[in-house]
């Protein structure tokens, strides 16, 4: 990657490069982690039952792990947002032009798919009544299916971004972003634990640690091969450190009674999936370029249409009873359902472009 001066051109106009396919590699991993989160997720209740007295089985534990600590995926994808998002307007700072490509980059695909799963449920619940009132607060709230939580928090960081972009474009250093965004995050913490009757965890000041990340990676894009190599040491540490907080009391806030200390469990799990977001990007710009980093690239480009569509494989499986074939099988069947049906069905419909399925990727 060629070193550069830093200008303001450089920071408003940023040429082109192979960063840019790090970013679709690690979107592909990330959303195979994803993938994982919500397949391992479904099949954990019957190794063990949620309110269940009795311990759970070693195999419970080993489908419960994984799934705790694929939880940066989501965090990671923020990061990346924040990056893309940011890059784009820097290039293009016309907020018209700005604000009528995250329409229909983000706003248009939620509404629609948030319709499509309304009307799925409804028609799986025999005539369930639904009011305009819930499907209000389902639009509000990304609860029309359990994932499109994502999109209402990609809509709000689409909101802030122009308002953080002229902090960003003054290149502050990594320890005073760092500072800021641990500031920020615990005065949220604090007032969502303690003060407000109405708590706000999905929303995007609940995941500010990943959103800052990105805007100060867009900052310093010139250095990133520095920033990797520098980081990597320091980042593995912490990471490792908040991964062992984390992971132990994630079990346990799984398995009830849960009596844990939630302000070392949630900064643990910020640590952690902000730490890991960072190596996996790492991990992205070092592969070398052969058919795991293409297909991986692939992955990425096609993650919002995976990501939206997925779980109506899981729901067209729970209505065939591939769940009664057990953990084992049903892991393997539902997995390659999640994969395979959004991407043979973008592939249909134009490979993933348009309003239908979104653009590229979330971003």
């Amino acid at each position: 990657m060629p070193q550069e001066k830093t200008t303001p051109e450089v920071l408003t106009q940023p040429k082109p490069t192979g960063r840019l396919e790090s970013l679709d590699i690690c979107r592909g991993i990330a959303i195979l982690a994803v993938l994982f989160i919500h397949v391992s997720g479904h099949f954990l209740p019957a190794l063990h039952p949620p309110k269940s007295p009795a311990p759970p089985s070693a195999a419970w534990y080993a489908l419960a792990l994984p799934n705790l600590d694929s939880q940066w995926a989501v965090p990671c994808f923020l990061m990346l947002s924040a990056f893309a998002n940011t890059l784009s307007l820097a290039r293009n700072p016309d907020l018209g032009g700005y604000a009528r490509r995250r329409l229909k980059a983000a706003v248009l695909p939620y509404l629609l798919w948030s319709g499509v799963y309304i009307a799925v449920n409804f028609a799986l619940s025999h005539g369930h009544k639904i009011s305009l009132d819930r499907i209000g607060k389902m639009l509000l709230t990304g609860t029309a299916e359990f994932h499109l939580y994502f999109f209402v928090l990609v809509i709000e960081l689409y909101l802030v971004l122009p308002l953080l972009l002229p902090i960003f474009q003054r290149r502050p250093p990594f320890w005073l972003v760092a500072l800021g965004a641990v500031v920020f995050q615990s005065a949220v913490y604090v007032l969502n634990r303690f003060v407000l009757l109405h708590r706000f965890q999905t929303t995007i000041s609940w995941d500010i640690l990943p959103v800052a990340f990105g805007l100060w990676l867009w900052s310093q894009a010139d250095r990133w091969p520095e920033i990797f190599k520098r980081g990597l040491v320091p980042a593995l540490a912490l990471t490792t450190a908040a991964w062992a907080i984390y992971t132990d009391l994630g079990v346990k806030t799984l398995l009830p009674p849960a009596h844990i200390n939630t302000a070392v469990y949630q900064f643990g799990q910020w640590t952690f999936t902000a730490g890991m977001s960072f190596l996996v990007l790492i991990l992205s710009s070092a592969l070398p370029p052969r058919h795991l980093t293409a297909l991986l690239s692939s992955l990425g480009v096609a993650s919002l249409s995976i990501y939206v569509m997925h779980p109506l494989a899981i729901i067209a499986l729970d209505k065939l009873g591939a769940k009664s074939l057990g953990v084992g099988v049903g892991l393997a069947l539902y997995y390659g359902a999640c994969l395979g049906l959004p991407l043979a069905l973008a592939w249909v419909w134009g490979q993933g472009k348009g309003v239908i399925v979104g653009s590229r990727s979330p971003k």
